[in-house]
């Protein structure tokens, strides 16, 4: 997937086999201004689901829910079990800072999130509260 690093602190996913013996894989998750992971995740197929944040515009996606807004987003990557190809990579924010903090996955490989936004306009859908009461809000 992606063989260098953009040299400003860069994201990393690693598959290791059972034994321990040897890479399945391993591959950067970054953009030109770097990237950081927060956590990863793993469903029963393989999939390996990253988040983490970025400041970079040129971080990879694929199937992009959402696009850069600005600033530092988070992201949201899903890879494929062998490694070779993100199944889909996202942006996930608003006009502020994302900070990610976890991810898990239930029985049908829906993905939930948790982090905190300084975004007034970070998106929601149903909200159990709709408006950043100000400063950094968890997610």
């Amino acid at each position: 997937m992606q063989t260098s690093a953009s040299g400003q602190g860069d994201a990393f996913v690693a598959k290791i086999n059972a034994t321990g013996s040897g890479f399945v894989y391993s591959t950067y998750l970054t953009g030109s201004s770097g990237a950081y992971a927060s956590a990863l995740a793993a469903d029963s197929n393989g999939n390996a689901y990253v988040i983490g944040a970025t400041e970079s515009h040129d971080f990879p996606t694929v199937h992009a829910l959402q696009p850069y807004h600005g600033g530092r987003d988070a992201f949201l990557s899903k890879i494929n079990p062998a490694g070779s190809a993100f199944v889909y990579s996202t942006f996930l924010g608003g006009s502020g800072e994302e900070d990610p903090g976890a991810i898990a996955l239930d029985s049908a490989s829906n993905v939930y999130v948790v982090g905190s936004t300084t975004s007034t306009d970070f998106p929601t859908v149903s909200p159990i509260q709709a408006t950043n009461a100000g400063g950094w809000t968890c997610l």
